[in-house]
């Protein structure tokens, strides 16, 4: 079950960052023309630090299988959800919180299994 969703975790991870990558989020005006740019456009390559670092995180969660690193990486992507939620951060909200689940899960299946 954690396993499972740490990858569900993974998966909103990715989609955000492609979505990141390739939607047009900035508009304005160059000559009374509109104008679109994507992020990647705008700010250059550099950008993928920032992007790909809850991805990583996430994936490191999903291929290490262990509680602390799971717990480090629910730590991770909420503070980097909470610090960038006035630019990028808020889109990885969705993915903090089944790697929340994941890092509780291991503790609530052993009292499970007490009763």
């Amino acid at each position: 079950m954690k396993t499972r969703l740490a990858g569900v975790s993974f998966g909103l991870t990715l989609a955000a960052a492609v979505f990141l990558l390739v939607w047009p989020i900035y508009a304005g005006f160059n000559a009374s023309q509109p104008t679109r740019a994507t992020l990647l456009q705008v700010n250059g390559p550099f950008v993928l630090i920032p992007v790909m670092f809850p991805v990583v995180t996430t994936l490191t969660a999903l291929l290490l299988r262990k509680q602390w690193v799971r717990i480090a990486a629910t730590i991770l992507i909420s503070g980097f959800a909470v610090i960038g939620g006035f630019t990028i951060g808020l889109f990885y909200l969705p993915a903090a919180i089944p790697m929340l689940l994941a890092s509780c899960v291991a503790d609530s299946a052993k009292l499970r299994d007490v009763f």
